[in-house]
């Protein structure tokens, strides 16, 4: 399975609110470990390394029409709580160093997790989706600037698709135009 397709399998058989997703590659050695090394150990130079690596991805994938196309990288956020804590969030850092490679702009206060959710990991499609239910926000302001816009979400990793598709609501509420996904990993749903 190719790792650009607007979705696999199983995917089809759910309903997602994004365009597409690109993935640098399955959830396999060695990006569990780097990513885990990142979050949790503050490796934060693998930030650098993972969206060079995504870059690198996206400039194979897309020709520079197409990248001129996309308005905002917005990266996943993390509520204020669980950022203050690990002191960044992992997909800002990502998102950072893919945009030092990319014609685009990344808007970094944009989308807000205004509630503080339980770990998304060993959760269900269903419990992950019951979780996430009204975790972001977007300001009125925020609404009037992303109508009508391409934006690309950024995150490390995606498994079920549920934060990512609670984060679609939310901007397509705002009349977003056109939202893709682009991640170091996804998950292989068996």
């Amino acid at each position: 399975m190719s790792h650009t397709q607007p979705f696999c399998g199983e995917c089809l058989q759910h309903h997602f609110e994004f365009t597409q997703l690109h993935a640098v590659a399955s959830y396999q050695s060695p990006f569990p470990e780097l990513i885990k090394q990142l979050k949790y150990n503050n490796h934060l130079l693998y930030a650098d390394l993972l969206g060079q690596l995504l870059a690198n991805s996206i400039l194979q994938r897309y020709n520079q029409a197409q990248l001129q196309e996309i308005d905002y990288l917005i990266p996943v956020p993390l509520h204020k709580k669980k950022h203050r804590k690990r002191g960044f969030n992992q997909a800002q850092l990502i998102s950072e160093a893919l945009s030092k490679h990319l014609p685009v702009e990344i808007t970094q206060t944009t989308l807000t997790r205004s509630k503080l959710t339980n770990a998304q990991e060993g959760l269900t499609r269903h419990q992950r989706t019951l979780n996430l239910k009204h975790a972001f926000s977007l300001t009125e302001e925020r609404k009037v600037e992303l109508k009508g816009k391409h934006i690309v979400l950024i995150d490390d990793v995606v498994t079920t698709g549920a934060t990512i598709n609670s984060l679609c609501q939310v901007l397509l509420a705002a009349d977003v135009k056109r939202i893709d996904v682009w991640c170091i990993c996804r998950t292989e749903l068996q």
